[in-house]
């Protein structure tokens, strides 16, 4: 099955074909080829926490429920792992290729079912409540209430997809909350002149972006390391600076970060802007694990010149018009 990841323009682009706007009239193919691939099963188009958010700041009732509805339907409500919770996993894989410790590396799965999958039981969903049916259920054949059940449990995914900004607000979350694509702005701004100031550029910018990347995942590698027996300060001594690049490089997730934050660090002119907080967090995972990414112009341009298709064989597009050819040849 092939893993289609599409960033939040890109679902926007196919809900207009699907809606009849004039500006989907180019995606209509891409629409057609990706329902069929569906409901084939030669094609999966997961989602991740980011499409839930960014999809629940569309105030407009009409468009939000329009692309909710979807990506309800092309998602099967498959869904991918966030960053952060793979991490660990990779870490030891890293480590085990080069210490041969852990002998078992930890597991977690990239790709599941709905948003329990995404938050790994962050999020609790309403339970299936028999007693509340007609008669209690008591007409129902167990098979008959296992399909009432998944009918339930399909509705309730739904319809967090379809929450908007007022009903977020009122369960307690703002999707519309900027607060932590700030903080994330003015560190990576805080590095670009640190990056400035010291005159850093080609292989030099390189490592200093994956240096801040250590520090900032040094708790969840030290707590690996001492799985295994080792310590941060003799991981250190030991690696080296070409030692840390490779072993950084060797996190499938740090490894598309860090090409992102490179290439956005070089164009000094450019500070970091809010949007690009959305991206830099959604990307990794996809570009890592997906098969095919269709993100914007600038990112599949940054992550080709990254080698990031080559890598881990994924197909970066920027056009979702060209989903049609990739799906067909699929």
């Amino acid at each position: 099955m092939l893993r289609v990841y599409l960033d939040q323009n890109k679902w926007i682009d196919l809900a207009r074909a699907a809606t009849g706007h004039r500006d989907g009239a180019r995606f209509v193919g891409a629409l057609a080829s990706a329902q069929a691939a569906v409901a084939s099963g030669t094609a999966s188009f997961p989602l991740d926490i980011y499409r839930y958010l960014e999809t629940a700041r569309r105030a407009d009732h009409r468009s939000r429920l329009d692309v909710a509805d979807l990506m309800f339907e092309l998602s099967k409500q498959h869904a991918m792992a966030r960053p952060h919770a793979l991490l660990p996993a990779e870490i030891d894989r890293a480590l085990n290729r080069r210490f041969g410790r852990p002998e078992e590396p930890q597991q977690h799965p990239v790709f599941g079912t709905g948003l329990r999958h995404i938050t790994a039981g962050g999020v609790t969903l309403p339970s299936f409540d028999p007693s509340r049916l007609p008669d209690s259920g008591k007409k129902l054949s167990p098979p008959e209430l296992i399909t009432v059940e998944r009918l339930f449990n399909d509705l309730a995914e739904r319809e967090l997809l379809r929450m908007g900004p007022a009903t977020s607000r009122a369960a307690g979350f703002d999707p519309s909350s900027t607060d932590l694509a700030q903080r994330y702005v003015d560190y990576e701004n805080s590095i670009a002149a640190a990056i400035r100031d010291q005159g850093l550029s080609g292989a030099l910018l390189d490592l200093a972006v994956r240096a801040s990347d250590l520090g900032d995942i040094r708790p969840v590698v030290t707590e690996a390391l001492e799985r295994i027996g080792m310590t941060w300060d003799g991981f250190i001594e030991g690696m080296g600076p070409t030692g840390i690049w490779q072993f950084m490089d060797d996190l499938p997730t740090r490894y598309v970060t860090n090409i992102m934050r490179s290439a956005k660090l070089r164009q000094s002119e450019q500070k970091w802007e809010l949007n690009d907080f959305n991206d830099i967090v959604a990307l990794p995972v996809a570009a890592g694990y997906c098969d095919v990414v269709v993100t914007e112009k600038q990112w599949v341009h940054r992550l080709r010149r990254g080698k990031v298709g080559q890598r881990y064989n994924t197909t970066l597009l920027s056009d979702t018009a060209a989903l049609v050819d990739v799906l067909a040849a699929a």
